[in-house]
């Protein structure tokens, strides 16, 4: 009796192994474009698509109205509507600009990123800088279309003249 437990668990051993194994990208071969996350081929960042070749940046580019929610009873020091234009950041496919982000006319650098296979260039971070006495933190977000609309949200976290702020900017595509 004590042989077949030891023989159950040993399997049980072995399965455990084997389904860690999948999540392996050691004898995962990917595609051109692509790299392998948790055993699943997904896109380098900045590429999206079933083949990876379609440039992320490409939703991104134009201009936007932005709106800003901080929560009840914050007063938030920016406009509650304004407008940026989003361009490539000719260093990087990844990289983008946001110019007049809190209606300083001020630039502020963004890379879009591929955390898993599916998130095909919508999620987007902004990078910790200092514009027209703003400090951002590290901020991060994501985009998406409602009723064909494309929007981004993202939580920014920064400090205003000595204030701290975590508000939720929605920009709408124009």
């Amino acid at each position: 009796m004590q042989w077949f437990a030891k023989l159950g668990f040993a399997a049980i051993f072995l399965l455990s192994i084997s389904a860690c194994d999948r999540k392996s990208c050691t004898k995962v071969v990917c595609p051109s474009y692509q790299g392998c996350y948790q055993g699943e081929c997904t896109c380098f960042n900045g590429y999206e698509g079933t083949d990876c070749s379609t440039l992320s940046s490409t939703k991104y580019i134009g201009n936007w109205t932005v709106t800003e929610n901080c929560g009840s009873g914050v007063t938030s020091p920016n406009p509650s509507s304004y407008s940026v234009y989003i361009a490539t950041n000719g260093g990087s496919v990844s990289n983008l600009v946001i110019s007049n982000l809190f209606n300083l006319g001020s630039d502020f650098t963004a890379e879009l990123y591929n955390t898993y296979p599916s998130s095909e260039g919508t999620q987007i971070h902004i990078f910790a800088q200092s514009q027209g006495g703003i400090t951002i933190s590290d901020s991060y977000g994501y985009y998406t279309t409602t009723n064909g609309t494309a929007q981004m949200i993202i939580v920014l976290n920064y400090t205003y003249n000595s204030f701290n702020y975590s508000c939720q900017e929605t920009f709408y595509k124009q």
